[in-house]
């Protein structure tokens, strides 16, 4: 298991005696740090990133390419990725790799797991309705997700009447506080 500051030694010191070479990286998910140290080697200079679609593989599993890709594209300011122009595809690509291996998604998967867009808590979720960019760092239709606004034991008034709201219910005739209570 390496962490990313050795990643990062490592790789600028072997770019350094062939300057000439485009390097990659393939990374083992063995300590957690996959991905990590994959975007790590990018800005160290590797130039290829081997990695999985929801990062399948032996053990502990290999670098998830459906964090990797967005994060690069979105994140890192990589220029050169003909395929940010399909990442709004990502999230079915996902699904559809678990569906055929017959594997329950990861509903906490980064960008294309249900719950990366789900809200619950009051505060967030009113805070999201003023400014989307508070509490989400990429639109979640970027990457073919979509935010979830979820009712529990934290949500708040913006929780229920957003729910009434898409439900398209007809509450003419009640003012807010009154279908909050």
């Amino acid at each position: 298991g390496t962490m990313p500051w050795e990643i990062e030694k490592i790789t600028k010191e072997t770019l350094s005696k062939f300057e000439s070479t485009t390097f990659g990286i393939h990374c083992h998910n063995d300590c957690g740090l996959a991905v990590a140290n994959s975007l790590t080697s990018v800005q160290a200079g590797v130039g290829l990133v081997q990695g999985t679609i929801n990062g399948i593989g032996e053990r502990t599993g290999n670098a998830d390419l459906c964090s990797i890709v967005p994060s690069l594209a979105l994140h890192c300011g990589t220029e050169r990725m003909p395929c940010k122009d399909n990442l709004e595809d990502l999230s079915s690509l996902s699904h559809f790799l678990d569906e055929t291996l017959n594997r329950t998604p990861d509903r906490a998967a980064p960008y294309v797991g249900a719950s990366a867009f789900a809200h619950k808590g009051g505060l967030h979720v009113a805070a999201l309705e003023r400014s989307p960019d508070s509490y989400q760092h990429v639109d979640p239709a970027t990457v073919g997700n979509h935010l979830r606004v979820l009712i529990s034991e934290l949500s708040g008034r913006q929780n229920i009447l957003g729910k009434i709201k898409k439900l398209d219910l007809d509450m003419e005739g009640r003012d807010d506080k009154f279908v909050a209570e």
